[in-house]
């Protein structure tokens, strides 16, 4: 694919991807990828990249399809670099696959064309269970079932509008290995979910852990990072604070001085008007070139800001919405990402983006009576 259709495909006109009694702008923008600005589907299902950001494992292939460094995925959102040969390297978020699956059956169900699993008739209701849709017949019978009778069955616009709804909903999780049995256990040994017959069996000799207790010492041990994390938003919101008061300083400046050049300049005759435009140019200049120095500064300190709060967002997500297997098996590239972005060192302190003022030349006064008095001369030279 050309980069000229990866830029047209990557068009940043979004439709409104479910009606207003539901769309949110958090919403949206949980299920939207980054990188093509489009819904996730299955076609586009979202993962999860290095740095924790999400982004459609079309737009992960199209990624390393043009990169010249082979292997390698830029986030559109932080710009920071994942390793992966194609999309299936990357763990599927099923936190935004499972709201994404919900919105795209919301709009189906609108336009008439999500059908009842019993039957033929519309669905408008989601067993989060079991997971299938059901219209309003075979939702009474599902839920007067003696077999599931303790399934949670909503409709798709009370998911998207509370979607904590579904964070209360117990997901049953079956071993690998033996498929009646439910997973109790996590074998830090092999990375795998395993059940009690396997904690007996195969994996009797690594190193295993009860779900609850496994997920416990994990969320203690990012409490423990996210001290040194407030530390650090704390320290750039407060730089970013001290570049913002420079910016009006600066422009506090720029007034006085524009002032001073009109009291001066009023002072000599129309021949030096020139001399005042001269000053007013650089006085300009040196406002856009001391704003623009400290605004960079400003973007960079808040990116820093949005990847810190972003990390932190994703953690605690992780720990309200994803079961306990889901949340260990990324426990690894959590811990890296947030101890990088944690140690990421700062480039500047607050001392050294004061800004500048801009000095008038002290002289300027005298050279302009200098002046005067000189075309005066010249003037009765010639006149005599």
């Amino acid at each position: 694919m050309s980069k000229s259709k990866l830029k047209q495909s990557r068009s940043r006109t979004k439709a409104l991807l479910i009606d207003s009694e539901v769309s949110s702008e958090k919403l949206q923008d949980d299920i939207t990828c980054k990188g093509c600005f489009k819904q996730f589907a299955h076609n586009r299902v979202p993962k999860i990249l290095n740095c924790l950001h999400n982004m459609c494992s079309e737009c992960i292939n199209m990624s390393i399809e043009l990169n010249n460094d082979k292997n390698k995925v830029l986030c559109p959102t932080c710009k920071n670099h994942s390793v992966g040969k194609d999309s299936e390297t990357f763990r599927t978020h099923s936190y935004v696959q499972m709201l994404s699956d919900i919105a795209h059956c919301y709009q189906e169900q609108l336009n008439g064309s999500l059908k009842c699993i019993g039957c033929s008739n519309v669905a408008g209701l989601r067993c989060l269970t079991c997971n299938e849709n059901y219209c309003q017949e075979h939702t009474d019978f599902h839920v007067r079932s003696r077999a599931t009778s303790h399934h949670k069955v909503l409709s798709f616009k009370q998911i998207l509008n509370a979607p904590l709804l579904v964070s209360t909903i117990k997901r049953e999780e079956h071993c690998p290995s033996h498929k009646k049995k439910m997973v109790e256990f996590f074998c830090f040994t092999c990375k795998l979910p395993i059940c009690t017959v396997c904690a007996l069996s195969n994996h009797k000799n690594c190193v295993y852990e009860e779900l609850s207790i496994a997920v416990s010492a994990l969320k203690e041990k990012f409490d423990n990072l996210k001290p040194a994390f407030n530390r650090k938003a704390y320290n750039l919101k407060k730089m970013t604070a001290t570049l913002d008061t420079g910016v009006k300083q600066i422009e506090g400046d720029f007034g006085h001085s524009m002032a001073n050049v009109g009291d001066i300049t009023d002072r000599i005759m129309r021949q030096l008007r020139q001399r005042e435009s001269a000053l007013n140019l650089q006085i300009e200049d040196h406002r856009k070139d001391s704003q623009g120095e400290l605004r960079i500064h400003q973007s960079l300190v808040e990116d820093k800001i949005a990847n810190l709060e972003s990390g932190v967002d994703f953690v605690d997500t992780v720990f309200e919405y994803w079961s306990p297997l889901e949340v260990l098996t990324v426990e690894n590239d959590i811990v890296r990402r947030l101890t990088e972005l944690s140690a990421e060192p700062e480039e500047f302190g607050c001392e050294d983006v004061k800004p500048k003022a801009f000095d008038l030349p002290p002289d300027l006064e005298t050279n302009v009576v200098g002046a005067i008095s000189c075309l005066e001369n010249n003037w009765m030279a010639k006149k005599e």
